[in-house]
């Protein structure tokens, strides 16, 4: 078990200089996931900080579950490439021990988690364009047509990441349409719902089966591999994107797809918890914006640097730039189809949902993320355009029968 005084005594020994000789330090655990330790160590006279990252083989939930060590190494790596892309978005590295498998890193004082400040219907107008430019930098930087094929597969070589993608396709992309296969679970009122429809639907579990084959086998860019809202801390002004140790080469529509779904959690959160009003109004108008400017955003981004940097002459027109971007979103619905339905019906379950009190807004709020999650599964090109999510979340109907 890694400890608060096990954190201060390897600062101390490992980064004497960051502090200075003499600092009085403390740690305290910012960790709330599954997986590994995070600690700030501080020194309080003057409130200078870092953040240190620990991994284990085992999860913490579960040690007898291994999980092995190479995805901090795979974190660290791709945080530096990262922040080459978008300096201004990912936190300086300033050690990195692979013996201990430790991180140290920046620590963005400050910044608070975005699911946490979506729960509490807070508004952060330079999100989109943030996490647009990420998207754009990070995954079309990464492809063939920027950086070479040749290059590109030395990438897919060494950002394999076994482990962490298969804990993503049996909790996303498997356990969820199960019964028997993990412990799921919804609201007694959308037991029935759940049991039809996610477990029975013999055509949803085959149109999963082809995008867990489209993750498993589409190395088309370095991902983050966890872009939720949960991996994102923000100020008013600034956002920060951290914990890429799901990264790996594959679906740039994976990435940018659990953005969105992670955005209609949040809205669906504030539709059915917040009173009827102007701030109602406001918070809702704005992540439906978010998600239309974000899809605007990375669709210009993209076009951009692909024409800047592409590199193969057949990968270089607007004709290749559009069917390229269209197969993007057509991936991007349906993974974010599977992330509204993992994150409701498994075990992963978000905050925006389990924190809301009442049984019936909670069974509403779930039955909108089921059945927004299916209609983008199966049918993926209705979503080509984030005008496409906005009209369809206005105009949902949370008494919608799949069987009309």
């Amino acid at each position: 078990m890694y400890t608060p005084q096990i954190a201060v005594e390897y600062i101390q020994k490992n980064l004497p200089d960051f502090f200075g000789p003499g600092a009085q330090l403390k740690a305290s655990e910012l960790s709330d996931g599954n997986i590994n330790f995070v600690f700030r160590v501080e020194e309080e006279s003057t409130g200078k900080s870092l953040i240190i990252k620990h991994a284990e083989d085992t999860l913490r939930v579960n040690p007898n579950r291994h999980i092995g060590f190479d995805r901090s190494k795979i974190e660290c790596e791709v945080l530096k490439l990262q922040r080459e892309y978008c300096p201004s978005l990912i936190p300086e590295i300033y050690l990195y021990d692979e013996n201990e498998h430790n991180i140290v890193m920046e620590d963005m004082k400050g910044y608070e988690n975005l699911r946490y400040e979506l729960c509490a219907h807070k508004i952060f107008p330079n999100l989109a364009e943030d996490v647009a430019d990420f998207c754009g930098k990070a995954l079309i930087g990464s492809t063939d047509m920027v950086i070479g094929a040749e290059t590109k597969k030395e990438l897919v070589k060494r950002y394999t990441n076994p482990k962490l993608c298969e804990i993503t396709e049996r909790h996303v992309l498997t356990e969820p349409y199960y019964e028997d296969l993990d412990d799921n679970g919804v609201t007694q009122e959308n037991d029935e719902f759940m049991r039809t429809w996610i477990y029975g639907s013999e055509e949803l579990h085959a149109r999963v089966g082809m995008l867990k084959a489209l993750f498993e086998t589409k190395a088309q860019a370095l991902l983050h591999g966890d872009l939720h809202t949960g991996s994102i801390f923000v100020t008013p002004e600034k956002t920060c994107i951290l914990d890429p140790e799901f990264a790996f080469y594959g679906p740039i529509g994976y990435d940018t797809g659990n953005f969105i779904a992670n955005m209609i959690f949040a809205y669906a959160n504030g539709l059915y918890t917040m009173e009827d009003g102007l701030d109602k109004d406001a918070y809702l108008a704005w992540i439906l914006m978010t998600i239309e400017s974000f899809c605007d955003k990375f669709i210009a981004k993209a076009k951009q640097l692909m024409r800047e940097l592409s590199a193969d002459r057949q990968m270089k027109s607007e004709l290749f730039f559009d069917a390229y971007l269209a197969d993007i979103f057509k991936d991007q619905a349906g993974f974010a189809g599977t992330e509204l339905i993992r994150r409701t019906v498994g075990t992963s379950k978000v905050k925006d949902l389990k924190s809301i009190e009442d049984e019936s807004a909670k069974a509403k709020a779930e039955r909108l993320c089921m059945i927004a999650g299916m209609k983008f599964v199966m049918e993926p090109e209705a979503m080509a355009s984030g005008k496409d999510y906005v009209e369809y979340l206005k105009t949902f109907d949370e008494t919608f029968d799949l069987a009309d």
